[in-house]
This record gives structure tokens, sequence and C-alpha cells, in this order.
């Protein structure tokens, strides 16, 4: 099992988030891919911390009732684990390095500029070879804590699946986030292109330039807010404030007191991320085009508010709207949770 493995395989893509876990299986086919299958299942609250798993078994026997639902015919499985909890580092090989030479150098290395110690890291790593002559290659070492890649195998395997590879977040999204803007009809090239997840706890920006992922941040924010402000408005358990979410079951009153606030507070949250992308020297004062995912979109109105305070074109992120991508039946689904299982899929489509 590691991140940079080669050979095609087929596999489920398995994403484990905050509130649910998402499953969903891809084949390739000569045009793209194909949806063979897909659910989303509800996690207990606190079954997964700071973007860590806290509850294995709950992880678990979640995971066991998606790939039930969706009927899911592979046992493979890809994870992927927060880069928040991920090292990743690039540098020079040393001129006339051998091949068998280079894992001792990655070692090296990894004990020299990672914070922990290597015996208790989990660590992979793809030589990169240099498209200059006379260059030198570099290579991306990637590391993580063995007891958080420890908890989601272990989560994986108690739902009868078999873990393959564990991946990255931010990797998967990179992977599936040209299915979003292949729909748009200009050219995106060379333009800073930005998708904003709203999480239940966390909302994260990352920013592309011509499918390159140059910026990424995460900001203490997410639904999870909403669901205590309607738990507190309503004096109702933290589980019925968050049925009430979902099924938006509010009176006119109680949206405005309660959603028409959390809108205004995502559109804030939206433009001072931005704002902190524009002042991290990358090179661009805003972006060209602003792509939205997350629970949050079942607000009405929700992508013109975004759109008001940032000063940005906006638009859903939903990959599945392309050519390159086909249902076999018509997804149930809301489309714009499942992109980063999406980008997982896409690595087991074989």
């Amino acid at each position: 099992m590691g991140l940079f493995g080669r050979r095609p395989l087929e596999a489920v893509g398995v994403d484990i988030g905050t509130s649910s876990v998402k499953v969903m299986e891809l084949q390739r086919t000569r045009r793209g891919y194909r949806v063979n299958c897909a659910a989303v299942e509800s996690l207990p609250r606190n079954a997964v911390v700071e973007r860590g798993i806290s509850d294995v078994e709950q992880v678990g026997a979640a995971l066991r009732r998606a790939t039930k639902r969706a009927r899911c015919k592979r046992k493979n499985a890809i994870v992927a684990i927060a880069s928040s909890h991920v090292i990743t580092r690039t540098f020079q090989l040393p001129e006339g390095i051998k091949a068998f030479e280079i894992e001792e150098q990655v070692m090296i290395d990894a004990a020299q500029n990672v914070p922990y110690s290597v015996d208790e890291m989990y660590l992979d790593y793809q030589v990169l070879a240099s498209m200059e002559a006379g260059a030198e290659d570099s290579v991306t070492v990637t590391a993580c804590r063995r007891e958080v890649v420890d908890d989601y195998v272990s989560a994986v395997e108690s739902a009868g699946l078999r873990p393959v590879v564990v991946d990255v977040d931010t990797f998967a999204i990179a992977r599936a986030f040209p299915l979003v803007t292949a729909t748009m009809s200009e050219s995106l090239q060379g333009k800073a292109v930005a998708l904003l997840d709203v999480g239940e706890v966390t909302t994260r920006l990352d920013v592309f330039v011509d499918g390159t992922v140059i910026y990424d941040r995460d900001h203490s924010f997410g639904g999870r807010s909403l669901t205590e402000s309607i738990q507190s408005h309503c004096d109702i358990s933290f589980e019925e404030a968050e049925a009430v979410k979902l099924s938006r079951n509010l009176s006119e009153d109680d949206q405005e007191q309660l959603l028409e606030p959390f809108k205004r507070t995502i559109s804030q949250e939206a433009a001072r991320a931005l704002e902190f992308f524009a002042s991290a020297g990358r090179g661009y004062d805003t972006v060209d085009l602003l792509f939205v995912t997350g629970g949050c979109l079942r607000l009405d109105g929700i992508l013109e508010l975004i759109s008001n305070y940032t000063g940005v074109p906006t638009a859903t992120a939903n990959p599945f709207l392309g050519k390159n991508i086909k249902a076999r039946t018509k997804l149930k689904l809301q489309p714009t949770l499942l992109l980063k299982a999406c980008g997982l899929a896409m690595r087991g489509a074989g």
C-alpha cells in the first residue's frame, strides 16, 4: 500500500469527511469515465474530529452501509487523508545518483526535515524526471504519522474493504477538478481558478493555474455553525437540528433569522479567503473564476451572494456535467458532495 503506485487498479473511492462518508466506483471508457455506483452515508457527531478518525468503529459501520446501499462490487479501496496531516517535500537528487540509492537519500532527507521520528511516519516518494537536458532530477516525498494512517486503514478494513492506496485529499481534488472546468466554454489557460469547499467545520480554498494547485488553505468555518444556531433557536437536540437543516423545514421567520445571516457569513468567509490568497505572494491579486462545493449549495441564492461579496464570477463545482463522465443512472445525490470521492475513484477506474 502506498501513494505513488502506477499500476492500474480497480477500486472504490472512499472519502471520509467530518459529517459523512462518500463512496464511488468509476469505470474507464474510451471517452472518459462512467459512474458505476455512488452513495453518501451520514456519520455520528465527533466520529471524525479535526480531520482525523476518533471512532474507527462508527466510521467503519457507516462505510459498510454506504457500500451496501451503493451496491459496490469492488473490494479494493482508495482512501484520502487530509493534507493538514501530511508533509510533502520536493528536493533535488544529487547528480549521478543510482536508482538503488534514492530510497536511502529520501530517508536521510526525511530525518533532517520532517518534524517527527522516521519510525513514527509512513513515507512514500516519486522521482520527477527533469524536462531540461542536463538538469538534475527531483523527488517528491510525502509523509504522514502512522497513527493517522492506521486509523483510516482500520476503518476501511472494518467495512470489509481492502485499502490498497492511501491518497491525499489535495491530490484527489486536483485529479477531479478538470472535470469541473471542462464544462466552461471559455479558455482558462493561465487564469487563476479557485475551488471553495464549505465543509462541516472547515472551509477550504484551493487555487489552480493550468491544473496545478498554487495555493491551498483551510479556514475555521463550516455548516455546523448553522446546525448549532438552529439547535439554540429551536431548543432541540443537535441531531434534530441537523435533520431540520438538511430538510430545510423552517418557517419564513426562522429562515430570515437563521439562514440569511449564515449565507452572509459564508459569503464574507469566501471574500476573506480570497484576500488571504491575494496576500500570499503567488503573483495574482484575485482569481478569475470561483467554483463552490459543499452542502451550502442547498441554500437558495448562495452563489449570487458569494459572487456579490467577492466580486468574482461564481459557479457550482459539479464534475458530472461534462461529456467526459457519465452515470449509468441519474445521480440522486447532491453531485457537488462527491468531488473528492470522484477524484479517488478516477484513480481506481482501471
